[in-house]
């Protein structure tokens, strides 16, 4: 074998081992909640789960990482049971209203019966709650009802649906 010939081979080795090695090397770790398991193992519970409540703000921008989330698409079965449950249409809002006392825990199951609706409130305070349904689907979503008794108007972000009627109020008392 020639100078050459080896001299060529050794190169190739050499850049299909790093080849290899840039394919299968380290991955850049993403983010994900930090899993804890107390000494009996029979706690388990992360990061994202202890802390929503304490970092959830719904005066946030809809959609930042403060501002309350919702969930995904949801069957009939696997809404929680102590939701608000509404849904929506091209003819409005059923029930046009409801009542939520101040300071508690909120979950809003909203429901499109028709087309895509973006539920939100008028309230700034209320701004980060935001759901965006498609036509015949399902999502809740948590959140803190606001301290200050009063009516909340909450409506359909849809360009047109508003003026057609797509609003009600949250009463909280």
């Amino acid at each position: 074998m020639s100078k050459n010939t080896t001299w060529t081979i050794v190169i190739i080795v050499v850049l299909v081992i790093l080849g290899i090695t840039f394919i299968n090397g380290p991955k850049e770790k993403t983010e994900g909640p930090d899993v804890s398991v107390d000494d009996n193992e029979e706690n388990i519970e992360t990061e994202t789960e202890t802390n929503v409540e304490e970092d959830v703000q719904t005066d946030a921008e809809p959609g930042s990482p403060s501002a309350p989330k919702q969930s995904g698409a949801l069957s009939e079965e696997d809404v929680p049971k102590d939701s608000i449950k509404l849904e929506v249409a091209k003819t409005g809002f059923t029930p046009k209203e409801f009542d939520a006392k101040a300071g508690d825990e909120v979950t809003l199951a909203v429901t499109s019966a028709d087309q895509t609706h973006v539920f939100k409130f008028d309230d700034p305070s209320l701004q980060g709650i935001a759901i965006g349904l498609a036509g015949d689907e399902t999502r809740t979503i948590t959140f803190t009802a606001p301290e200050k008794k009063g009516d909340y108007t909450f409506y359909c972000d849809v360009p047109g649906h508003r003026s057609r009627g797509e609003t009600g109020v949250m009463h909280v008392k």
